[in-house]
């Protein structure tokens, strides 16, 4: 069975208005649905490994088994759910596999090596208990768009409650919105009133995804010393944002066959460009403002994908969706801002051991409008609504012509041909260009690079390595521009700055011939036209 249905966290402060409006929907007091779970995986996590979470829950009175499995984008899921033997009390939970059938079965033979055969039960699969959740739900089901194309019935189930792993306790505060009937835009529609009217933000990482992380750094503070481990679970708890920065979405390549049609082709993108996009907007919204990490750095890059793939297809038939392309780049020039500090961090340090001025990076005030930190912006409706608005893009029927039904990939490799061949005559004439024109050939450069990477283009695949080594050149000669700008407006108030310009300025030249020699470098390793 697939479900369709997506996930919102809820601002604290909006808590007591969404438990009001559900029940304003109900038409009185909703009734609570206890549901206590716990979930399984093998010490290896083979299930979390494939993107699969296996879990025993008791809702109300009943017990269910249920297998969860990833789908084609962030709104759909696979999902198995079987009625379950209660648990019998003062012993634990456990899953029993043989409850499966069809494709789920097929699935925990494949990931877990189980021989159903010789071990019917699953009982040698290796299957542990990693966590459990305690949570209290409270839904109604609704009809949206009524009258209209879009419409359908959704429920909306708010999720009340905490995960568990040894001492730790991660708290939930969610509202998820399922579609049950009629058009899957309900749930659409559903989540950008909500998201407006509210300030949720979306969030694709489970409960599983939680709970296991939760679960590895529960085996941790099991195995440190016990005076560590008593610091580290204070700490943990004052936090209001406990989990550390370090777990980000990388981006992964659009999944293609190779006879996929134009029309698939631009589906497989907007999809592989949406998992790398809510992936780490739902790692951001977890993580303290101070230290959003590597998570920050992969949004703006999936940001920049979009913007690369919606330039490949400006000019083509297809429905791409454009409007979200252009709010996209927006959310890129707003979290530029944050990248220039970032990228800029380490220079008052050599600029200090040069003995060339101490004085701290002179960074320009915040744009207004700007939220206070990457955190904020990764929970902002806009950045929300960007991700519905993909959504939606999917799934909006399209009728299939010849255009887009026409194998992709002669087209794509026509397409990338072109744009080398352009972006190659003009690293030849890098001389010439002044410092716009630089910087837009270093903007097209990245994503001809970013495209390559999204589609895994074999026949340009080996211009990659140059293609690299030429924009970490740009790229340094850009920053350090940045930064002799910044110096520069600093010194008309700080003496100090003015030692920084002169320094910054001495190290253009070579910085330029450095990417001068990476451009060449790559433009002769092209095969010839």
């Amino acid at each position: 069975m697939q479900e369709i249905e997506l996930k919102f966290q809820i601002p604290e402060a909006a808590l007591v208005a969404i438990e009001t409006e559900l029940q304003a929907l109900a038409g009185g007091p909703l009734k609570p649905l206890p549901l206590r779970a716990a979930y399984f995986d093998t010490a290896d996590r083979k299930l979390a490994g494939a993107r699969m979470a296996l879990r025993v829950r008791q809702e109300g009175d009943e017990w269910v088994q249920t297998l969860k499995a990833g789908g084609s984008n962030t709104m759909m899921r696979l999902e198995d759910n079987r009625a379950a033997p209660a648990a019998t009390p003062g012993q634990d939970i456990a899953a029993d596999l043989a409850l499966h059938e069809g494709p789920a079965r097929d699935a925990l033979v494949r990931t877990l090596g189980w021989q159903p055969d010789a071990d019917p039960h699953g009982r040698q699969c290796g299957l542990i208990q990693l966590y459990r959740t305690d949570i209290v739900r409270w839904r109604v089901q609704v009809t949206v768009a009524r009258g209209t194309p879009e419409e359908g019935k959704v429920e909306l189930a708010l999720d009340l409650g905490h995960i568990q792993a040894g001492p730790l306790k991660l708290p939930v505060r969610e509202l998820e919105i399922e579609a049950i009937d009629g058009n899957p835009m309900a749930v659409i529609a559903t989540g950008r009133d909500w998201v407006k009217r509210h300030g949720l933000w979306l969030d694709t990482q489970t409960k599983a995804h939680r709970g296991d992380r939760l679960a590895r750094q529960a085996d941790s503070l099991r195995q440190a010393p016990p005076e560590q481990a008593e610091a580290w679970l204070a700490a943990w708890t004052s936090r209001p944002c406990p989990f550390e920065a370090g777990a980000a979405t990388e981006a992964r390549p659009a999944k293609l066959a190779p006879d996929a049609t134009v029309d698939q082709a631009w589906r497989a993108g907007v999809e592989a460009c949406l998992e790398h996009l809510t992936g780490n907007l739902s790692e951001l919204a977890t993580l303290s403002p101070a230290d959003p990490g590597p998570a920050a750095y992969e949004w703006r890059r999936s940001l920049r994908r979009l913007h690369a793939l919606s330039r490949l297809w400006a000019h083509s038939p297809t429905p791409f969706p454009h409007a979200a392309a252009a709010q996209a780049r927006r959310l890129a020039r707003q979290l530029g801002w944050w990248r220039d500090q970032a990228s800029l961090a380490w220079l008052p340090g050599k600029l200090a051991r040069r003995h060339v001025t101490d004085m701290p990076l002179p960074q320009p005030p915040c744009p207004a409008g700007l939220p206070t930190s990457v955190v904020e912006l990764a929970r902002s409706p806009a950045a929300t609504s960007l991700c519905l608005d993909l959504l939606a893009a999917l799934l909006h029927p399209v009728d299939v012509d010849e255009d887009n039904a026409q194998p992709w990939t002669p087209w794509l490799q026509a397409q990338l041909e072109r744009r080398t061949r352009k972006l190659a005559r003009q690293a030849e004439r890098y001389r010439q260009l002044d410092a716009g024109q630089r910087h837009r050939l270093r903007q097209r450069l990245r994503r001809l690079h970013d495209l390559i990477e999204l589609h895994a283009a074999p026949a340009q695949l080996g211009q990659q390595p140059a293609l690299a080594l030429a924009l970490r050149q740009l790229g340094a000669l850009q920053d350090e521009a940045v930064a002799l700008d910044w110096y520069r407006r600093a010194s008309e108030q700080d003496d100090r700055a003015q030692a920084a310009v002169g320094w910054l300025m001495a190290r253009q030249g070579k910085l330029k011939r450095r990417a001068r020699k990476a451009l060449q470098a790559w433009a002769a390793g092209l095969p010839p036209a």
